[in-house]
């Protein structure tokens, strides 16, 4: 059995130990007129190359194993995966060596503090590009950018970052870190495929692929916001008007109410009221990609609403919960029917176009998609592929109906698993494809892009708390009847808060998050910690603020100030950009269906 370990905290590698370091390094003539190669490409297939770089970095003679080794997980390879796709995209840019500004624009990328000429150097900022600082290429760098005076400061160099950092452990040589090299820039592939699962995680590392850029890149112009956009989708609320921004104009600003005058925060948009409502709604609110309609779960009447905005209409619908509409507006789902039309619960569109009172889920557009479980998401392949559905492993997050003082548990097992359902249209109705099951131990709560390209799941931790969000790249064949679908970590985020919302350029996460009994949440509040008596009413009644992530940088912005007693709860996304949300205010005892333009202003 491998035991797999490796060299130093943040990056490092053991080759093997009858190899000796590249004599290239010392046979490069300080005047090299030609700059050596960086890394040379190497021609295997991905399940080779990856057996031959994990078995360059995790040896498994015990012979063969480094002092002071760390494991290595699946986790810690995405990470370092990140930090190196990071190197190549801001400091490694110019393989060349062109100039010497250029040498010097590449070696003071990797310092701590890159404006600082004299900062110290940081192994985070080269990833695994590390094993390679004692090869010929960063010897190069350095006389190009310091001539004669370059080997003093190399030296200086490769003592702070080049790896492994023993000194008896053996170094990659050119053909070894060609192999390794050639693996990260490949992105890994095979992976999960060729390291064991991973160890329950005590620990998050941030870390965001190149992956992720290039995504979010294609999908500006290919996803389904600009596919509905160019479907000319009329988006309720807005008449005639083509820029978003202006959309909503008519709806009333919380700010002009009393219960709502916190609610904006200055720069982060402006919240409007899409509907007072008097009744309790169960578990989550989602809306159709038009905004025209908002289905939620109801708490103290039989069966569950669905909003239609445009008529001011209330629909009942013979369902419990968990509602979710597909992104090109063709159809939703809504949890739990039963009590008098079986168990349907995907239905056409035109089953709320129609503008009915009510829904009883037996309309011939109605059909069951048994595999489908609780919590769902809803997603659909671009360019004319099939529909998905998803589930996994959930916690149940209804938060605001007594004082809620933490974000959902995280008891996401070893078993951790998401369950993809391809569908179909069928002019009709949706039928349902063989469930396929893709395992991603201790995630659960996974949400589904409208591309369904991308997975987003909340991550276990010690104590049931939750650790962060992983982010995947769902990598869907059609087989047979259906699919082989794998789904690698691209990125990973050290957040917490509840499920979140994607929006449909696939750019943003909104999510909610708690206001728990911490200086950290006080303080972001604007308090100076849990002792400040402004803070005193959250440690009673509780509070959540809705937050907006940019996938690409991991930062999180809050977007509401709730005051105490009122929970932002369950954003989600239109096509246009907009966030719904829904309010449960436990001080006017009322709910309320929100809107922001939060997203669009920060476009």
């Amino acid at each position: 059995m491998h035991r797999f370990l490796w060299v130093f905290a943040i990056v490092a590698a053991c080759g093997n130990p009858s190899a000796t370091p590249d004599a290239a390094v010392d046979a490069v003539p300080v005047d090299a007129p030609v700059t050596p190669v960086f890394r040379n490409p190497v021609n295997l297939p991905d399940d080779q190359l990856a057996q031959q770089a994990l078995a360059i970095l995790a040896p498994t003679s015990p012979a063969q194993e480094c002092n002071s080794c760390h494991g290595m997980t699946r986790q810690r390879i995405s990470y370092w995966r990140a930090l190196s796709d990071t190197a190549m995209t801001n400091c490694i840019t110019d393989l060349s060596l062109a100039t010497q500004e250029s040498a010097q624009k590449t070696i003071d990328c990797i310092r701590a503090m890159p404006t600082v000429p004299t900062s110290d150097f940081t192994v985070k900022n080269l990833g695994v590009y590390a094993t390679a600082v004692r090869l010929p290429w960063f010897k190069f760098a350095f006389w190009r950018a310091y001539g004669d005076a370059g080997d003093a400061q190399y030296t200086a160099f490769q003592d702070a970052v080049a790896m492994p950092k023993t000194g008896d452990a053996p170094q990659l040589t050119q053909e070894q870190f060609d192999i390794v090299a050639e693996w990260f820039a490949r992105g890994v592939p095979m992976l999960d495929d060729t390291l064991p699962t991973d160890p329950a995680p005590s620990m998050c590392t941030d870390g965001i692929s190149s992956d992720v850029a290039a995504h979010v890149s294609a999908m500006a112009t290919t996803g389904w916001r600009a596919v509905n956009r160019q479907n000319m989708m009329a988006m309720y609320g807005c008449g005639t008007e083509t820029d978003p921004k202006n959309c909503l104009q008519a709806i009333p600003l919380a700010s002009s109410t009393a219960f709502g005058a916190t609610w904006d925060l200055p720069g982060h948009g402006t919240w409007r009221v899409l509907k007072d409502e008097t009744y309790v709604t169960s578990y989550w609110t989602r809306s159709s990609p038009d905004g025209r309609f908002v289905g939620q779960g109801v708490a103290n009447v039989p069966g569950s609403y669905i909003l239609d905005l445009q008529r001011d209409a209330t629909v009942t619908i013979n369902t419990q919960y968990d509602p979710a509409f597909f992104p090109d507006n063709s159809g939703f789902a809504f949890q739990g029917s039963g009590q008098s039309g079986g168990n349907n619960n995907v239905c056409a569109i035109s089953v709320l176009t129609s503008n009915p009172t009510n829904i009883t889920m037996t309309e011939a557009a109605c059909a069951s998609a048994g595999t489908l479980g609780l919590y769902e998401h809803v997603g659909k392949a671009l360019g004319g592929g099939d529909y998905f559905g998803i589930d996994s492993q959930f916690e149940s997050d209804d938060g605001g109906k007594s004082p809620t003082l933490r974000d959902p548990a995280a008891d996401f097992t070893a078993m951790g698993y998401v369950d993809f359902t391809p569908m179909i249209f069928n002019g009709t109705k949706f039928v349902p494809k063989a469930r396929v099951r893709v395992d991603t131990p201790f995630e659960g709560d996974s949400s589904l892009s409208p591309s369904a390209k991308l997975v987003m799941t909340r991550v276990a931790g010690p104590g049931s708390k939750q650790l962060g969000y992983v982010l995947r790249k769902v990598v869907a064949t059609p087989s047979g009847s259906t699919y082989t679908i794998s789904a690698p970590e691209i990125a990973r985020y050290c957040l917490s808060g509840g499920k979140p919302g994607f929006s449909y350029d696939e750019r943003w996460i909104a999510f909610h998050h708690y206001v728990t009994n911490t200086n950290a949440d006080a303080q972001a509040l604007g308090f100076t910690g849990t002792s400040d008596p402004g803070f005193t009413p959250y440690k009673t009644q509780g509070a959540a603020n809705i937050y907006l992530m940019d996938l690409r940088t991991g930062v999180p912005v809050r977007i509401t100030n709730m005051a105490p007693g009122q929970y932002a709860l369950f954003p989600h996304f239109r096509s246009d950009g907009w966030i719904y949300a829904q309010v449960r205010d436990t001080v006017a005892d009322h709910e309320y269906t929100i809107a922001s333009d939060a997203a669009l202003l920060a476009e």
